[in-house]
This record gives C-alpha cells, sequence and structure tokens, in this order.
C-alpha cells in the first residue's frame, strides 16, 4: 500500500531503529522519490506516506531544494507546452500526443508531459511520443481504469498499471502512432 519505495524505507526507519540520524540529502532524496512517485502528492498516497514526508522532513529534508531538483529549462518547458498544446483526444477518453524533434531529456519531458494531460478534465488515459535518435519513445500514464501496462508490453516495454513506456526503433513517428493505435483498439476490443 506505500506509494514508493522511498515511503517504505522511510516507514522502517521511522519505526526500526530509535533516533536515527542521517544526512540531510538523503532525507531530501527520498522525499523527492515520493514526490514523483505520488505526482506531488496528488495519487496513490494515504496517511504513511504524509507521515513519511514529515519524518524526512524532520531528518533536514529541505522541500524548497526538492522542489528546485524538479525546474526544467526554458526550453524543456516550452516542448512540454507545444505537447500538451497539440494533444488530440482519441477515443473519447484519452489523449495522443506527439513531439517530432530532439530535446534535453526527452523520457523525463514526456513523462512529465503524459501526466500533465491527465490533469485535463475528461482524459483518463495520455499518450506522449517523442523522437529520439533513430528510436521512438512512449510514455503512457492512466488514471486507473486502463492499464497502461499491458498496453505498453504489446509494444515491447513496460511500467505498472498507471505508468508505463516502451521504445519503437527504426521507425517514423506515424508508423509508431498508427501501431499504437492500432494497440490501443486492441486493448479496447480485449477488455469489452
Amino acid at each position: 500500500y506505500s506509494s514508493s519505495t522511498c515511503e517504505m524505507i522511510a516507514e522502517v526507519l521511522q519505526y526500526m531503529v530509535d533516533d536515527i540520524k542521517f544526512p540531510a540529502l538523503e532525507a531530501e532524496c527520498m522525499y523527492a522519490g515520493i514526490m514523483i512517485d505520488t505526482r506531488n502528492f496528488m495519487n496513490r498516497t494515504g496517511v504513511r506516506t504524509f507521515e513519511a514526508a514529515a519524518f524526512l522532513k524532520k531528518n533536514g529534508a529541505d522541500t524548497i531544494s526538492v522542489r528546485r531538483l524538479f525546474k526544467s529549462s526554458f526550453d524543456a518547458y516550452m516542448a512540454k507546452t507545444e505537447i500538451v498544446r497539440t494533444a488530440e483526444i482519441i477515443f473519447d477518453n484519452m489523449a495522443i500526443s506527439e513531439l517530432d524533434r530532439e530535446v534535453e531529456n526527452p523520457s523525463v519531458l514526456i513523462a512529465q508531459a503524459a501526466d500533465e494531460l491527465l490533469s485535463i478534465d475528461g482524459i483518463e488515459v495520455s499518450y506522449v511520443l517523442c523522437k529520439v535518435g533513430n528510436r521512438i519513445c512512449i510514455s503512457a500514464r492512466s488514471l486507473g481504469k486502463v492499464n497502461v501496462q499491458k498496453l505498453m508490453e504489446k509494444l515491447g516495454g513496460g511500467g505498472h498499471q498507471a505508468g508505463a513506456a516502451a521504445q519503437l526503433e527504426n521507425v517514423s513517428m506515424e508508423e509508431a502512432r498508427e501501431l499504437l493505435e492500432n494497440k490501443i483498439e486492441e486493448y479496447i476490443e480485449e477488455t469489452n
């Protein structure tokens, strides 16, 4: 029931070791891990998640320093907004978008854009494709009704139910998108 591995480690440290002290940098790294896995404490959180965060803060995690870790460059921010702006709605509740140019940290960028698309009313699932060398990377996110792990496994990738990814080599963006949309249709037919 933990939100992340970092939450589990914080819980073990908190309840198994009396008066533990560890460097603030380690507390900040664990706090950052919880933030990433819970999408800034928005998903898969419970009382224990917040207790772990409070424990890490008590042990020196500076939340402002952690937030600075997640800052992006202006170019990356503009690329993310371009992805969201050009997204299309498919199958009534899914968003799909693509970025057909090289960017810095593409895997992180498309994951963030896929998360951002889920904040749009009516969107339950998001897919973002991005060109990286001779590969097309796909990041998939879900609010839970669609198991994106199973979808990404059909494309040779993996992940978990709410967040998964795949990489397709030696295909164009158009070919990758068509393949993805075909796998989505297959998944919908299998689950209905």
